[in-house]
């Protein structure tokens, strides 16, 4: 018997929207989605209960009861996942700060078993065989691209983050032979996606960092590299990604030593060349 995610990942495509969103937020919150009501899935899908048992006969459920069933048993069967519920039912209530951190943590070890040693060596390839790198990512995905496109210019000196300002002159010069690292994550910026189509077509490779196998960037990518952004708050949390990016900084460091540290070492030189800070000069009478 094909598991839940199995068969939302082969329907996805035919699913109405409503549908969707639904199918979405169960594949990206299983453990939470099998202890839910079809009316609370409803509510974080944004949708009708209807829709809710409506999926479950898209994807050949008798009932929303039988699909629940099959999200506990891969709930059952992750014996971390149980060992997490129990510790959170038994618990007293935690404050705020510590759920916080918590669900940070929690973010962090759930993308550790999503994305491999593999992975981030080929993420780490790509960018050091490319004949130029172009960063898309804006709104909060900044909090990742700003920080990744600084590093990889100081490491490697062909990194350009476009600005969202002026995605057309950019996207005019991507080219085979570039790689395209895009962030995509809910609300999934329409522009950065048709960024990311465009790179296609441009013969551009691209590497997606997004939350789910079922985002739309996901579809596009050379590669994806998946990592959680739940958070407690009513923002995004964006922990998990920042650390898949340091993997991937890491992994060119090991790979390309000599390179690395030949740029760092010309890029000091003109750092104290260029020295921003202003100086006091001590001058005797």
């Amino acid at each position: 018997m094909s598991r839940i995610e199995d068969k939302i990942a082969e329907q996805f495509e035919s699913l109405s929207l409503g549908k969707k969103k639904v199918a979405h937020y169960i594949q990206s919150n299983l453990r939470e989605a099998a202890l839910q009501s079809a009316q609370r899935i409803a509510e974080k899908s944004d949708v009708s209960e209807a829709t809710v048992h409506r999926l479950a006969q898209a994807l050949s459920y008798s009932s929303f009861s039988e699909m629940q069933q099959d999200l506990r048993r891969i709930v059952i069967q992750d014996q971390r996942a149980v060992h997490n519920f129990i510790q959170s039912t038994n618990r007293q209530e935690h404050s705020w700060l510590e759920k916080h951190f918590t669900q940070e943590a929690e973010n962090i070890r759930q993308t550790m078993m999503q994305v491999d040693r593999a992975q981030i060596h080929e993420a780490a390839s790509l960018l050091l065989q490319a004949d130029r790198v172009w960063v898309a990512g804006w709104r909060m995905g900044l909090s990742v691209t700003s920080f990744f496109s600084f590093v990889m210019k100081y490491m490697l000196g062909n990194c350009e983050l476009i600005p969202q300002g002026g995605v057309a002159e950019y996207v005019s010069y991507i080219k085979p032979g570039d790689v395209v690292f895009a962030c995509g994550y809910p609300r999934y910026c329409s522009r950065t996606l048709k960024l990311s189509r465009l790179a296609k077509e441009q013969q551009a490779k691209l590497i997606v960092l997004t939350d789910s196998g079922l985002s739309p960037f996901a579809k596009l990518a050379d590669l994806v590299l998946l990592a959680e952004c739940k958070s407690n708050g009513f923002l995004d949390s964006y922990t998990a990604p920042l650390a898949v990016v340091n993997a991937i900084i890491n992994e060119i460091s090991y790979l390309e030593k000599e390179r690395v540290q030949g740029n760092l070492e010309r890029m000091e030189l003109m750092l104290n060349e260029f020295q921003d800070s202003f100086e006091w000069v001590h001058k005797l009478k």
